[in-house]
């Protein structure tokens, strides 16, 4: 019952309620994510991304900063040496709360709450992005979001193209238990065949990842593949710039 109400809530912000931008691109453009984000994304993907001179979007979890949980707590620095690699830092919520099982007082509450908290981290910083934690959406969650966020990313997948919700973006998960490189590959192929904008999301990037990670290895091999095919890959806030430029 909880699994289909959360489905349902989802589905009902995703069709009553959105945001529609034209993304009419000249050429492909990948986007890589995280959320929450452990620290092996910042030190292990952050490094990848790096290597190749790209950044990427890490959506975090302020709750999870300096978190007994060896494997999440990541810290100030981290996220300041990401900023100084011109990656995106966007917004999860603080608690990492599953939006649609809290009352949208406390949701909000939860959002704000993740935003100033980075604003006593890194003065002067600006959130423009955000990431529904587990895709868990509201509608009055979803408008709430809208108000506050150039754009918010979920987890229904596919290429983002033509007529996109700008608070609902499709993603393709790195999730190396469960989906083999070749699958990406034809991902991003298909990008390139019809110019879109493709969006991978993972959590942690660390050899033995969890269900919801990947190795360094598995990683790097996507961001390798992307640069031999010369996509331009661009954070978040940057792909906004292109597509509202026409680009």
């Amino acid at each position: 019952m909880k699994r289909f109400l959360k489905y349902f809530r989802r589905k009902w912000a995703s069709y009553s309620f959105r945001k529609v931008v034209n993304v009419n691109l000249n050429e492909p453009v990948i986007t890589f994510t995280f959320d929450d984000a452990p620290i092996s994304a910042f030190v292990e993907g952050g490094n990848i991304l790096a290597k190749y001179g790209v950044g990427g979007t890490f959506y975090i979890s302020l709750s999870l900063m300096n978190d007994v949980d060896p494997t999440t707590r990541f810290t100030p620095q981290h996220i300041k040496t990401a900023l100084a690699r011109h990656n995106e830092i966007g917004c999860h919520t603080f608690g990492h709360t599953e939006l649609y099982t809290v009352s949208f007082g406390k949701g909000m509450v939860d959002i704000i709450k993740n935003q100033e908290t980075l604003e006593t981290i890194a003065p002067g910083i600006t959130l423009d992005n955000f990431s529904y934690p587990f895709g868990s959406q509201t509608r009055p969650i979803k408008k709430f979001v809208s108000s506050r966020f150039r754009s918010a990313r979920g987890i229904e997948e596919g290429i983002n193209l033509d007529q996109t919700d700008l608070y609902n973006l499709k993603t393709v998960k790195l999730y190396e238990q469960r989906y083999s490189l070749d699958f990406i590959y034809a991902k991003i192929d298909e990008a390139v065949a019809c110019n879109g904008w493709l969006i991978f999301y993972t959590h942690d990037v660390q050899e033995h990842p969890s269900e919801w990670g990947c190795s360094p290895a598995y990683f790097e091999a996507v961001v390798k593949k992307c640069a031999e095919m010369n996509i331009k890959i661009l954070t978040v806030n940057e792909a906004l710039n292109q597509i509202e430029r026409g680009l």
